[in-house]
């Protein structure tokens, strides 16, 4: 597809966003018309105040009608700013219903993408996407969309109107403009300048995506003493982003420069024109004045009907933007989704691979319903991405993983989410109260739930002791609470969704050793009642577990229990020994 068909794809998506509120959108156009019609008859009323003072004796002046004009003058330039004034009211709340929709919209299909998508974009990337970008949206149907068309019309207007009264007047009046109109095409229809656009837009995702992991990186760069200088990635995108805009403002300003001049420079030729076919008498006093009036003032709204139109390349530039996320393909799922008979969950030939290296290589699984699998290996081995294929935050590349004999792509991805919680190794807390994030496991909980859930995971004592108990703000991330802490209430949140199925993705990494115990008695207790799925690296967390599993280079190389492989598994036996002799380390 080239650039010129997709710019008319956007552009009608562009305008489609506009379809739920069209009756709303098209009264602001319509509003805006008439508030431009209104705009040119103050002009003409002027021309026919001087027709009558300069074609009569001032004994013969009709002052009544006069009068009566100059009150249809003021009565045009009230309802021209009355018109006016609704047409931008109701385009700008068209826009913001719009903004709200794209934003929702853009909110709900990114949860229904492959975790893989989020790998190959950063959060600036995104975060420019749904703010910035969806924001020029409102630039686009808040004003250009009535202005526009508005502007349009009172070019249209005013043309038609000094050709009615003098052609030759008219014509002097526009002779500049094919010059202003060539100047125009030279910055808007050439290729390269659509690709300079696109650059710059790219650059600015970039400096977005920088200055996020700046901000993120804050605590690195201070206990490293380094300047805002010495990250070289968010100067070098602030360096590109600089050179677009240095490069756009080189190739812009000469044609704007002759645009600007040349939608002006009509009194150059209109005042030696006018005036000559006024000493001739071909023309008279208020039809000269009507064109001085009219001709010097249409500059200044053509200018705005074409600055209108550069914004709006720039509108198109940022929906396909918005259109990447909107129009990917997110992961499939059926109409209408299977039913799960059980919470056993087995896996047959799993194949993955994650930017073309290949991950899992042959993987088979069986966990039978309310038993514990742990999965254990080195760094690396393919344990996180294992577990994250079975609530598919990925799909296999090749074989199958289901839960009781359905195959989790028959699901649809809501029923699949309700039967499993996943806590991971990093965790996120939002920027509001404790009792808030720990009800986003479970909206309907009740406060004796939430409570009853944060004493199994051991949070209720540390959230007693904060002086706000469970409303306390725990900042954003939990920055304001331990990495203890924060892992707690993400075991407290999963317990509280009560899902049948639990991955936990090494849950103990950050608890400190005189809880560790309790924890675990916790995820103990909890999987009586599950299918518990475990990553460890600590192997003292699993040593009960029903099966265990040893992964290596993307295969399994040892399943049993615990005693069965400290037996049978040379790997497991090394990681055994490692671990135990890492609980005596000291410094020396």
């Amino acid at each position: 597809m080239n650039k010129e068909s997709s710019n008319k794809d956007s552009l009608m998506r562009l305008i489609k966003l506009v379809v739920p509120y069209k009756r709303q959108a098209v009264l602001s156009c319509v509003l805006s018309v008439l508030a431009q019609g209104f705009g040119i008859v103050p002009f003409i009323i002027v021309y026919f105040i001087v027709k009558e003072i300069a074609d009569k004796q001032t004994a013969d002046i009709n002052h009544p009608v006069i009068w009566y004009l100059v009150f249809a003058g003021i009565g045009a330039v009230i309802l021209k700013h009355i018109f006016l004034g609704i047409s931008i009211s109701l385009s700008h709340k068209v826009a913001y219903r719009v903004l709200y929709d794209l934003r929702i919209r853009i909110a709900e299909i990114l949860a229904s993408f492959p975790l893989g998508y989020f790998n190959s974009r950063t959060t600036g990337q995104i975060k420019k996407v749904m703010l910035e970008d969806v924001e020029q949206m409102e630039v686009f149907i808040g004003h250009n969309m009535p202005e526009f068309i508005g502007s349009f019309v009172h070019v249209v207007l005013s043309i038609a109107v000094l050709f009615v009264f003098d052609w030759r007047l008219a014509l002097a009046t526009l002779c500049a403009w094919p010059i202003a109109l060539l100047a125009q095409m030279l910055i808007v229809n050439t290729k390269k300048n659509k690709l300079l656009t696109a650059q710059y837009y790219t650059a600015n995702e970039d400096v977005n995506a920088a200055m996020v992991q700046y901000i993120q990186g804050m605590p690195i760069i201070k206990a490293f003493n380094h300047t805002i200088a010495s990250f070289k990635k968010y100067a070098r995108s602030i360096q590109e982003c600089t050179r677009c805009e240095d490069t756009l403002c080189e190739r812009y300003y000469l044609p704007m420069t002759f645009f600007s001049v040349a939608i002006h420079a009509n009194l150059l030729v209109l005042l030696p024109v006018g005036a000559t076919l006024y000493i001739d008498g071909s023309v008279s006093l208020s039809t000269f004045t009507l064109f001085l009036l009219i001709g010097l003032g249409l500059g200044s709204p053509l200018f705005h009907f074409v600055t209108l139109g550069g914004s709006m390349a720039r509108n198109l530039e940022g929906r396909e933007r918005i259109d990447a996320i909107l129009l990917a393909q997110p992961l499939p799922e059926p109409k209408v989704g299977k039913a799960v008979e059980s919470d056993a969950v087995f896996g047959q030939g799993i194949e993955f691979a994650f930017d073309q290296k290949k991950v899992l290589k042959g993987i088979d699984f069986n966990i039978s319903g309310k038993n514990v699998m742990a999965l254990v290996g080195p760094s690396g081995a393919g344990k996180t991405a294992l577990a994250r294929l079975i609530p598919r935050f990925w799909d296999v590349d090749n074989g199958s993983i289901h839960i009781g004999n359905t195959d989790i792509r028959d699901m649809k991805l809501e029923d699949l989410m309700d039967q499993i919680t996943f806590v991971f190794q990093d965790i996120y807390l939002f920027n509001d109260s404790i009792y808030e994030n720990l009800k986003m496991g479970n909206p309907e909980a009740t406060r004796e739930d939430v409570e009853k859930a944060a004493k199994a995971a051991q949070c209720h004592q540390f959230i007693n002791r904060l002086p706000d108990g469970y409303q306390s703000f725990i900042g954003e991330k939990g920055v304001r609470i331990s990495g203890g802490e924060k892992q707690r209430l993400s075991i407290a949140r999963a317990l509280l969704k009560n899902a049948p199925i639990l991955v936990l993705d090494e849950a103990t990494a950050f608890i400190d050793p005189e809880n560790e115990l309790l924890i675990q008695e916790a995820i103990n207790a909890l999987a009586k009642d599950k299918t518990l799925i475990v990553i460890a690296h600590r192997l003292s967390t699993i040593i009960g577990a029903n099966q265990i599993l040893v992964v290596d280079d993307g295969r399994i190389v040892g399943r049993g229990t615990h005693k069965q492989l400290l037996e049978e598994n040379t790997l497991y036996h090394s990681m055994w020994n490692a671990h135990i002799s890492s609980l005596g380390w000291t410094f020396s």
